[in-house]
């Protein structure tokens, strides 16, 4: 039985996988007057009705004079 159950538990692991991917890249420090033309979008990764979960990982700190801007928008219509 425990064996029937390890066995489950890695079918499941194994059948769950496609169904997760990520997209990761660096963001390189700018002048805030370059931001327009250093904008990311990950519209071309992304499906219609997808969950999309944006996680930042920053290594400053406050008052260090480096900020962060982030947009994040919907830009599907509804058809």
């Amino acid at each position: 039985m425990e064996l029937l159950l390890r066995f489950l538990q890695y079918f499941l692991l194994l059948a769950s996988i496609p169904l997760v991917s990520a997209l990761k890249f660096d963001i390189q420090a700018h002048p805030g007057h370059e931001s327009a033309k250093h904008e990311r979008c990950i519209r071309n990764f992304v499906a219609k009705d997808q969950l999309v979960v944006v996680t930042a990982i920053i290594s400053g700190h406050r008052g260090d004079g480096q900020m962060l801007n982030m947009h994040v928008s919907c830009l599907f219509s509804g058809t």
